[in-house]
């Protein structure tokens, strides 16, 4: 019977429980988790802010793309017209070859150029339907309202808000560095933690023959590791410091971004009151040309350049205000 004993089976089933009572290190811990992880929801709510910012910067491009098709397409009627006028003065043996080619050369050019303009509207509409995640296999976009001439003058904040999203992670993000320094600092003392078991025995699996349980707790102290916890502990309170430092210099380069930025916004509007004289001018000056030409007392010369330069201001103009316009709301998008 020693040597070839009868078999003989025990089923253990047990259930335990853990649970810490003083763990100070680990409650630390926790809320530098839950910072970090609000840091991170933040961060990407900006981004989504940032995202909106770019669709509608993509969206005021659109604009000034069918914008400047439509000042080529009206230059291009003005060449024609100019084309035709000098074609039946040289039939009338009233001007030379030269002015003839030289017309044909600038309406050749804002051909060429129309091409360009009608391309960009659809590189434009590309890249929009890329910033909204839509097929972009021949599709055009036409922008429901054209772009404005004139610009709307609104107020101008000049300081920072510590309710940025970004701001916010960044501040987040040092307070989850704060409790993790906090954390190591209490890894010092004992910890405390409860535990329980409930144990069923019987020959055959989860039978309850005999039933047993386990409570108690349990005091632990790491009264000597090497120095770890002290190595720990200064690594945890440079990285709190360094947060910190890292948090205040985002932020006064932030206000340094939005004093530029308010800056680029007055330059914007001075740029758009400018070159919006320079195109009245210039569609002034191309009248009176026009008008001398037709009497024979302009060059032809004088009439092209005078007809380029009008369509020229008027795409500063329409760029200038685009410009403007998005300048205001990158502002915007700074002190959000």
């Amino acid at each position: 019977m020693l040597n070839d004993p009868d078999k003989t089976q025990n089923f253990a089933t047990k259930i335990e429980v853990q649970q810490p009572l003083v763990n100070l290190d680990g409650l630390y811990g926790r809320q530098a988790a839950r910072a970090k992880m609000d840091a991170f929801q933040l961060q990407t709510e900006r981004t989504k802010e940032y995202l909106e910012l770019e669709v509608s910067k993509a969206y005021m491009q659109l604009q000034l793309a069918y914008k400047a098709v439509k000042v080529l397409e009206k230059a291009n009627t003005t060449a024609q017209g100019n084309l035709k006028l000098v074609e039946n003065y040289f039939k009338n043996g009233m001007l030379q070859k030269t002015d003839l080619l030289n017309v044909q050369v600038r309406v050749n050019e804002i051909a060429n150029q129309l091409q360009y303009a009608k391309s960009n509207v659809q590189n434009a509409s590309d890249y929009l339907a890329f910033l909204l995640n839509e097929d972009m296999a021949g599709k055009t976009y036409k922008p429901a309202e054209a772009l404005n001439n004139s610009i709307a003058i609104e107020s101008i904040n000049t300081t920072i808000s510590d309710s940025r999203k970004d701001i916010q992670a960044m501040q987040k993000s040092a307070e989850a560095y704060q409790k993790m320094f906090q954390s190591s600092k209490f890894g010092f003392l004992p910890r405390l933690n409860a535990f329980g078991s409930y144990e069923l025995y019987d020959q055959h699996v989860f039978q309850t023959s005999s039933k047993g349980y386990v409570v108690g707790a349990q005091l632990s102290w790491n009264v000597f590791d090497g120095y770890k916890n002290i190595g720990k502990t200064q690594k945890a309170k440079a990285d709190f410091e360094k947060a910190t430092v890292e948090t205040e210099q985002y932020k006064k380069q932030s206000q340094l971004e939005l004093n530029k930025t308010n800056r680029q916004l007055l330059d914007a509007e001075n740029k758009v009151n400018l070159s919006k004289l320079a195109f009245e001018q210039s569609q002034e000056a191309f009248r009176i040309r026009q008008n001398r030409f037709t009497q024979g007392l302009e060059k032809t010369t004088d009439l092209l350049l005078s007809e380029t330069q009008m369509a020229q201001k008027e795409l500063e103009h329409l760029q200038a205000v685009f410009e403007y316009n998005f300048t205001k709301q990158y502002l915007q998008f700074l002190t959000k």
